[in-house]
């Protein structure tokens, strides 16, 4: 089968809601659509998102180095490290615990009994924490916090009698 408009150019435009990006402003869309075909380049064209989306369809994030990728895995592996060793002490210290509650009446014991054990998860949390809420920062200053939580978070019962 011959298709019968092999050799000239097709008429094209955009669904309604479509942009064409990588133009400028000043065209709609049809235009840009027209000035595209024209130019032969390709432009991305972007889907509508929801309801007022479609001016942040491409954010301007920047992507971690890799370096900082090294950096943050082994920060990471250290606070998984730091919540091994106090849940090991946790465990270790159980017994002493639960004697030391149930002397705090029964929602001083319950309440000693989950702090107790939920404390063990605190490297975690500041790992995640930061991450989270400094999400938009520069890496330094993320970087900062993780090595203040490294430091506030060192499980000290690790060094027996020194502290």
């Amino acid at each position: 089968m011959v298709n019968e408009h092999s050799g000239s150019a097709r008429e094209s435009s955009l669904a309604s809601g479509w942009t064409v990006e990588g133009q400028s402003g000043s065209q709609d869309a049809s235009d840009q659509a027209e000035s595209v075909e024209a130019s032969g380049s390709e432009v991305g064209v972007t889907a509508p998102g929801p309801a007022g989306s479609e001016g942040t369809s491409r954010e301007s994030r920047e992507q971690l180095p890799a370096a900082a990728l090294v950096v943050l895995g082994l920060i990471g592996g250290i606070y998984l490290l730091y919540t091994f060793v106090w849940f090991s002490w946790a465990n270790y210290y159980s017994v002493t615990n639960s004697v030391v509650a149930q002397g705090s009446g029964s929602l001083g014991g319950v309440l000693q009994q989950i702090v107790f054990w939920i404390a063990p998860f605190a490297p975690v949390m500041w790992f995640v924490t930061v991450l989270v809420m400094a999400r938009e920062s520069r890496f330094s200053t993320r970087l900062v916090w993780l090595l203040v939580g490294a430091i506030v978070l060192l499980p000290l019962p690790m060094f027996g009698g020194v502290f």
